[in-house]
């Protein structure tokens, strides 16, 4: 049930944390985020079913999986595909190809062992069963998987003992990486086995000297047919060693069994039982793989709770990571806008006023974030949109924008009024006409009317006409207009603001003229 739920809610957590972090943390277009998002759900997919595939049956994970193969694979397996051991669990290879073509990242593999039944084999058989083809095997998983993958041998003969240690634990001798080293293990281990038969009780001394006399006929044939099969001559010509050889008693007779024969013919001593029984099941030969190399032994739930961590440290980075370049890119943003207002002076309007107003409105969009919330891809606190913000408001705060000019219509003296008269002429109606219909296009804003002469006369009688001037113009204005008297003001400035000089008869007819100016009221 725990696996069950592990494979069913870690991918997809995996897959919802990637696909936030595309979406609402890296800083990709709306494209390049589908397109990424794609790759990543068909990726996650194809991982999420090939993990579901390869994974065991759901009763736990020992420290390590063995491989079983070899003729008498079935025969060790029960004919099943797998068995649970104390410390490791038995996979059964199907056939020489499963184990040449072995996925390097399946299982955590301790190593390999073959199985071989002698009994089983016809004398004539030349191959021991297809032994050198999963030795040939052996070396393709070698090679596929990038590292040595350690094997066992295990002999498996059919007689009886009456000694029971024997029957329960197969008989192993040291590591070997070529085949001297092998065959002076093997005559070291019979000088053991045959010193401990002759220690032994009187009782049990001879049917201990059968079984070995049994043993010795499977030695002879490990020396002679199966160890030159499996290690070369020399050890450097070898990628890993043999890590054990076993001999195991099946705890049974088979009718005319080969070693029970031998065995009786060479120590002229009689079995006890002579009849055949039954095969009997065999235990799995642990104490023979003791010799792989010692996997760390992990709880599966550590397992996960690390898994868990690793994944969590990796999105935690991400997201940092894009967090960090994202307020890298804001500071960007500002400093850009901050230096495009910087660089224009008061003298250049509008750009100066329009770079202003940029940097108002990235001012505004930088405490509208701070005020809504910090979106993922700025948080992780990591945002610097509060000193940025307060930055682009000490920079713009000193901007006054220019007073707009007031709008002027200038008219000549000579289309209203007689010289050093202050009365309209009746064409003067047609030039006011058109002011008229300028004053009333802009009902909210008062009108100033100033009156200016040239320098003919005094400064008093100048400053007088003007003032007429002016006054007369304001009552034809209020007289056609439904505007009220106090919407207009008047000024007479006489000859004290010439527009050009009075020397001439040009200038003097410029500096006669009466402006009228739109002013906008205060609110």
């Amino acid at each position: 049930m725990a696996r069950t739920l592990w494979y069913c809610l870690f991918a997809p957590t995996v897959l919802i944390l990637g696909l936030l972090l595309i979406w609402q943390s890296l800083p990709l277009s709306t494209m390049s985020a589908a397109l990424l998002s794609l790759l990543w759900l068909t990726v996650m997919l194809t991982l999420w079913w090939r993990s579901l595939r390869q994974a065991l049956p759901d009763k736990g994970t020992p420290c390590g999986v063995v491989l079983v193969g070899g003729p008498a694979a079935d025969r060790l397996m029960k004919g099943g595909d797998y068995r649970e051991g104390l410390r490791q669990r038995w996979l059964r290879l199907g056939d020489t190809e499963q184990l040449a073509n072995w996925p390097p990242a399946r299982y955590r593999v301790s190593g390999l062992l073959l199985a071989i039944e002698p009994d089983q084999l016809s004398p004539e058989a030349k191959d021991n069963g297809g032994l050198l083809g999963w030795q040939q095997a052996w070396l393709c998983a070698q090679r596929r998987l990038g590292h040595p993958l350690p094997a066992a041998l295990l002999i498996i003969g059919h007689f009886q003992s009456e000694i029971g240690s024997m029957a329960a634990s197969p008989t192993a001798i040291r590591p070997a990486a070529d085949l001297a080293s092998a065959r002076q293990e093997l005559a070291q281990q019979w000088q053991r086995m045959y010193f401990a038969a002759c220690q032994s009780t009187p009782a049990l001394r001879k049917q201990a000297l059968t079984t070995l006399s049994a043993l010795q006929c499977l030695f002879r044939y490990t020396d002679s047919q199966l160890l030159p099969r499996l290690l070369p001559q020399e050890a450097h010509h070898r990628p890993a060693s043999l890590v054990g050889i076993g001999w195991m008693e099946s705890g049974s007779l088979l009718p005319n069994s080969t070693w029970q024969q031998e065995s009786i013919t060479a120590s002229s001593l009689q079995s006890r039982s002579r009849q055949a029984t039954p095969v009997a099941a065999l235990p799995l030969p642990e104490p023979l793989t003791d010799g792989f190399p010692r996997q760390w032994a992990c709880p599966q739930w550590l397992q996960w709770m690390a898994s868990l961590t690793i994944v969590a440290a990796l999105f935690l980075a991400a997201f940092s990571l894009s967090s960090a370049w994202n307020n890298q890119q804001l500071i960007r943003q500002t400093a850009a806008a901050i230096q495009a207002y910087q660089t224009f002076s008061p003298e250049q309007e509008p750009l100066r006023g329009q770079a202003a107003q940029k940097l108002q409105t990235w001012q505004a969009k930088l405490s509208s974030i701070s005020e809504n919330g910090i979106p993922l891809r700025l948080d992780l606190g990591l945002y610097q949109g509060y000193a940025l913000a307060q930055l682009a408001n000490d920079s713009v705060r000193g901007y006054h924008p220019p007073q707009p000019k007031p709008d002027i219509i200038r008219l000549d003296n000579t289309a209203l009024f007689d010289s050093g008269k202050a009365e309209l002429k009746p064409q003067a109606k047609l030039a006011l006409q058109s002011v008229l219909v300028w004053i009333q296009a802009n009902p909210g804003k008062r009108v100033l009317i100033d009156g200016y002469t040239d320098n003919a006369g005094t400064t008093a009688s100048n400053l007088r006409l003007s003032l007429a001037r002016t006054q007369a113009v304001k009552n034809w204005l209020v007289n056609s207009s439904t505007f009220p008297a106090t919407h207009f003001a008047v000024q007479g400035l006489g000859d004290t603001q010439p527009l050009s000089s009075n020397d001439n008869a040009a200038g003097r007819s410029q500096n006669r003229r009466v402006e009228i100016t739109l002013i906008q009221t205060p609110d």
